[in-house]
């Protein structure tokens, strides 16, 4: 989940006093699937030295093997093994965007349409009836209805 501090990300280089790790901050967590407990976050950069510092809390925390599922995010993948190395059923949720139709004026800030998902084995063998991130969309969602540091423009569904 993304929030901006004091500058956007691309405004932050030309800035006049903007404060020490100004720019985009990312709120990373992972949610147990059937009990909805929030099992680890972290909050910080979206790059790979945050994933990896992000999996390696979660993998403190778990005790047995588990069924892992990220979307599509790049840094995950050497996250992931970094971490929890082949003791791990793990997938991505992929989602594919194209554009969506009437792009005029009116749909300024409308998000790209998503136009399907892929779900990608990565290590193990994950169950793929249960691969899915609606768990922790719909907390991302929650955070971000109830905490106006993060809420957005709109909700974005149609």
């Amino acid at each position: 989940m993304n929030k901006i501090l004091d500058a956007k990300q691309k405004n932050v280089p030309t800035a006049k006093a903007a404060l020490d790790g100004a720019g985009d901050v990312w709120t990373w967590t992972a949610q147990d699937r059937d009990s909805k407990m929030i099992l680890s976050y972290l909050i910080g950069g979206r790059d790979g030295e945050y994933a990896l510092a992000f999996m390696d809390d979660l993998r403190s925390r778990v005790a047995n093997r588990v069924q892992l599922t990220t979307d599509g995010h790049r840094a995950y993948l050497n996250a992931v093994g970094e971490a929890f190395g082949d003791d791990v059923d793990y997938a991505q949720l992929v989602k594919l965007y194209g554009e969506a139709p009437n792009q005029g004026p009116e749909r300024k800030y409308s998000p790209a349409e998503c136009v399907g998902a892929r779900k990608d084995r990565v290590t193990g063998n994950p169950e793929r009836g249960v691969i899915s991130t609606s768990h922790v969309e719909r907390s991302n969602l929650s955070m971000r209805m109830h905490m106006r540091r993060f809420t957005r423009l709109t909700t974005a569904h149609r």
